[in-house]
């Protein structure tokens, strides 16, 4: 097998550097002589991620597609901490990034099945107040193309990026209890009424018909005299001026033909 280097970081003090090598070995340079020091192994699979330690120059973190999470000494070329990410009846999950926190107290990984795994000191009880599996009901929803080429949200007609904030709910399409809606940025100061999704039944592309969360339109809180959210507001002056942009282009184009498709409104 011709090697290849799949990832290259240098430490905290730029003395040395580590390279992931599709052998599934990392090796670790002296970076002003290129001198070999150490083999460093341990890993089963390429290596996609290695973060250096924020401020201890001797630590450097490693993690693959074979689920393997290190902690390296690397001026002794030891390994000081593994972690396996097993996932029970799913066998492992591949590490696809790796990130310490600025006090070098933590770090957190993201695997190939939706999971947010954080390290380091201290106790789990206040990741213990949020839902264990937490996802935007928007998520996988599926997008078309109108007559410009523009991407919409299929169901509703809108750009994404024009959509009122999601709704946080389960694996399964659940909405969560309002507490957790407000963790969505847009929805902090809403009145439970309006954190309460609408549900609905929406054939998939098997035919199958299922009950999941379709959305909610933004509310005309003006009339009910409630203080709009900062965000909903925004969303509303970027509709108003997108729907006056194309006024405008369909007045400069008033004098062409008249019988083309133009863009689907996004009310």
């Amino acid at each position: 097998m011709k090697p290849k280097v799949t990832m290259i970081a240098w430490n905290q003090n730029d003395n040395y550097v580590v390279t992931a090598v599709n052998n599934h070995l990392l090796k670790v340079w002296n970076s002003c002589t290129g001198q070999l020091l150490h083999d460093l192994v341990g890993h089963a699979d390429e290596v996609f991620v290695l973060e250096t330690h924020p401020f201890d120059s001797r630590i450097m973190l490693s993690a693959g597609h074979d689920g393997n999470i290190f902690i390296w000494d690397i001026t002794k070329g030891t390994k000081t901490k593994h972690y396996f990410n097993m996932i029970e009846g799913q066998g492992h999950g591949a590490v696809f990034d790796c990130k310490f926190s600025p006090d070098g107290q933590h770090f957190a990984c993201t695997d190939s099945h939706g999971h947010l795994l954080i390290f380091g000191f201290g106790c789990s009880r206040p990741y213990e107040k949020i839902p264990d599996q937490m996802f935007f009901h928007t998520d996988y929803r599926p997008l078309i193309r109108d007559s410009n080429n523009y991407v919409l949200d299929e169901q509703t007609q809108q750009a994404p990026h024009l959509m009122p904030p999601p709704f946080l709910v389960d694996v399964d399409g659940n909405p969560h209890p309002t507490k957790y809606q407000r963790l969505v940025p847009g929805r902090e100061n809403c009145a439970d009424e309006h954190l309460i999704p609408q549900l609905g039944y929406v054939a998939t592309s098997d035919g199958e018909v299922v009950e999941q969360v379709i959305g909610q339109q933004t509310v005309d809180q003006d009339e009910q005299g409630l203080e709009p959210s900062v965000l909903d507001g925004m969303i509303r002056q970027l509709q108003l001026q997108q729907d006056q942009r194309t006024g405008a282009d369909q007045e400069s184009a008033s004098s062409g033909p008249q019988n083309g498709e133009g863009t689907p409104r996004r009310g």
